[in-house]
């Protein structure tokens, strides 16, 4: 890739370095002569490849087909017990369906728009498109479709039809109008013509009834010779031999009416019968009519070989392409793939449509579909079947191209998860790069991950955003960034993969410092029921306890909350930092008109008091002493009254 570069501000020397996805940045390298600093303009450029895919018009194309492929790849796994072809090509209908609808939308585009660059660009999706459109079909009636005796003509007549209408728009306008004398019209023999090598030899028929002298001699013998045409079906009731040996005897006598010399008056009328008869040099001399061989190649199969079947197609393509035309326009990227796929050529093909610059969606879907069908047969120089490994390479491309996207990036997370391990493992290295501007995109990240089963992943997105919401009250603490941070820091654990207890402690312990500085539990209804994961952490689980006890205080349940506040004290799992605020917890407890702690949790209390002295000093210590005396005094009275009765 050439890239220029503007300014002057990269003379001197630059680097480059890349950047994530398909991206780099080239920027100037300062340096010195001797002592003297050169300066050089702060500039840097970001270089990246035009992504097709990625354009607004386009983002439709790529969610609707996300979703054919993923029921190809559910059909795929039923189709290993059973046969599953019905459903293959109804997928694949479905896809050019899709690729239709988005041409037609591009061509809506293209007719609104006024500036010329961007119309530019819209007709060449458009044509990018309808030759993928084009090859797909193709690709379908040859490889995809169960053909019923393998008898190809009628499908390959109704893809003429279908990509290369010539002359169709004129042939209605006569027959709406249905005039005698319609020859007079300047495209009248050309359509007619044209109807013949497409196959509609009705339509023909009926447009040479618009002849003034349609009653003479030369038009009934050419119209009874292309209404006594045979037409093979499979459901015919005769074999391939019995209509061969009836198609040649009818051309034998199309030849004899053509060498009697009766149609020489009428030379249009003789060009239409050496055309039935698959005269070569009939079919070059109307070459120029057309803008490509693929107008001829129906009628040439028809009236050459009409039960041909697939692997006989190549040589009808080489004669028709070998027509060449007065003004023979260069061969173009469509006629090589064409022939390459009437040729068989499938590895070919895939060459070819990757060098197509719609960033790989052809190239993958086509060749997924073929895989499934189990017509793609890829050897390498070894004559060793690659077949899966090309497929799977073409998904994991694409599927990396659309992760870079900031909106595409959970289509392109599908692709990547049917191809494991390889795929989740990709996956897994760029979304842990993704950045997360937001909740709702850290959310989204998350469900993705739970659902390809990234755990990993899924743990380090909810400890990164655990992490930043303790930022939010700038290193204070407290209020909806602790909240915040345990509820992530709890989802590490919940969904699963392990870890996040580090992340829950981080939290609890910002929360624990809030409270002691502001005296407000934040996430006090996440943290009541966080059940089993506040056992993630000694520092959760205090938070979690300290928030019950309040609960139960605040309801007026003093003993179980006297109980609760023991356990806290002996289990010894309190930060030093938490120590004062437990003691001095335990005062209005004591204090109570109604005896709560027993003389045991008295003494238990007592005894920490003496062992974190340094936590709780001065006259606060000195209060809670006098408190837990006057308790024990009680307990001990109260012991005495229990044991006199």
């Amino acid at each position: 890739m050439l890239v220029i570069l503007p300014g002057k501000c990269f003379e001197q020397k630059a680097a480059c370095v890349f950047r994530h996805g398909n991206k780099f940045a080239i920027y100037p390298r300062s340096q010195t002569t001797s002592n003297t600093p050169i300066a050089i303009e702060n500039q840097i450029l970001d270089i990246r490849q035009d992504i097709l895919l990625f354009t607004p018009i386009l983002r439709k194309l790529v969610n609707e087909s996300n979703g054919t492929y993923l029921s190809l790849q559910k059909a795929a796994e039923t189709a290993k017990t059973s046969d599953n072809q019905v459903e293959f090509l109804k997928l694949s209908r479905q896809y050019r369906s899709i690729i239709r609808v988005c041409i037609e939308n591009l061509q809506e585009a293209a007719a609104k728009e006024t500036d010329g660059v961007n119309k530019n660009s819209l007709l060449s999706y458009v044509t990018i498109f309808y030759s993928i459109e084009c090859i797909w079909h193709l690709c379908e009636i040859l490889y995809v479709d169960n053909i019923p005796g393998d008898i190809v003509l009628p499908f390959l007549l109704e893809w003429v039809r279908f990509h290369f209408p010539c002359h169709e728009q004129t042939a209605a306008q006569l027959l709406e109008a249905c005039e005698r004398g319609s020859e007079d019209h300047p495209e009248y023999w050309d359509t007619v013509i044209g109807m013949v090598v497409q196959g509609r030899v009705d339509v023909a028929r009926a447009l040479m009834k618009l002849h003034s002298s349609v009653d003479s001699n030369e038009f009934k013998l050419v119209d009874n010779s292309l209404r006594s045409m045979p037409v093979y079906s499979i459901y015919g009731g005769i074999s391939t031999g019995e209509f061969t040996i009836s198609w040649k005897h009818w051309q034998a006598e199309c030849r004899s009416k053509l060498t009697s010399r009766v149609l020489s008056s009428q030379p249009k009328l003789e060009l239409i019968m050496r055309l039935i008869i698959g005269d070569y040099s009939a079919f070059e001399s109307i070459r120029d009519m057309y803008t490509s061989w693929f107008d001829l190649l129906g009628g040439w199969v028809m009236f050459t070989s009409p039960w041909a079947r697939r692997h006989e197609l190549g040589a009808a393509a080489a004669a028709c392409a070998g027509m060449t035309a007065a003004a023979a326009a260069p061969r173009t990227h469509l006629d090589l793939m064409v022939r390459a796929l009437l040729d068989g050529d499938l590895h070919q093909v895939i060459h070819e449509i990757q060098q197509m610059s719609d960033n790989g969606w052809f190239a993958t879907h086509l060749t997924d579909i073929l895989f499934h069908c189990g017509k793609l047969k890829i050897l390498d120089k070894h004559q060793t079947n690659v077949t899966g490994r090309l497929r799977d390479s073409l998904v994991l491309e694409y599927g990396c191209l659309l992760m870079e996207h900031k909106s595409l990036w959970s289509v392109g997370l599908s692709y990547l998860a049917t191809c494991p391990p390889e795929g989740l493992r990709r996956a897994e290295l760029i979304l842990e790069r993704m950045p997360l501007h937001s909740n709702a995109k850290a959310m989204r990240l998350l469900a993705e991950a739970k659902k390809y089963g990234l755990h990993e992943l899924a743990r380090g997105v909810c400890v990164c955003m655990s992490t930043r919401a303790l930022g939010v009250d700038g290193g204070g603490g407290g209020g909806a960034g602790v909240g915040a941070a345990l509820a992530w820091a709890v989802r590490a654990r919940g969904g699963g993969g392990g870890g996040g207890g580090a992340a829950c402690g981080r939290a609890a312990a910002r929360a624990l410092r809030a409270y002691g500085a502001r005296g407000a539990l934040p996430a006090a209804d996440l943290l009541l029921t966080a059940g089993p994961h506040l056992l993630l952490h000694d520092t959760l689980l205090l938070l979690g306890k300290y928030c019950d006890f309040h609960r139960l205080y605040k309801n007026r349940e003093f003993k179980k909350a006297g109980k609760l506040l023991v356990s806290l004290i002996t289990s010894k799992i309190a930060p030093d930092y938490f120590w004062e605020t437990l003691l001095l917890d335990t005062l209005p407890l004591l204090e109570s008109d109604e005896l709560i702690f027993s003389s045991e949790d008295t003494y238990e209390i007592m005894l920490c008091l003496e062992l974190k002295s340094s936590s709780l000093s001065g006259e606060k210590a000195d209060l809670l002493r006098l408190a837990l005396v006057r308790n024990l005094a009680r307990a001990s009275l109260a012991g005495e009254e229990s044991s006199g009765e």
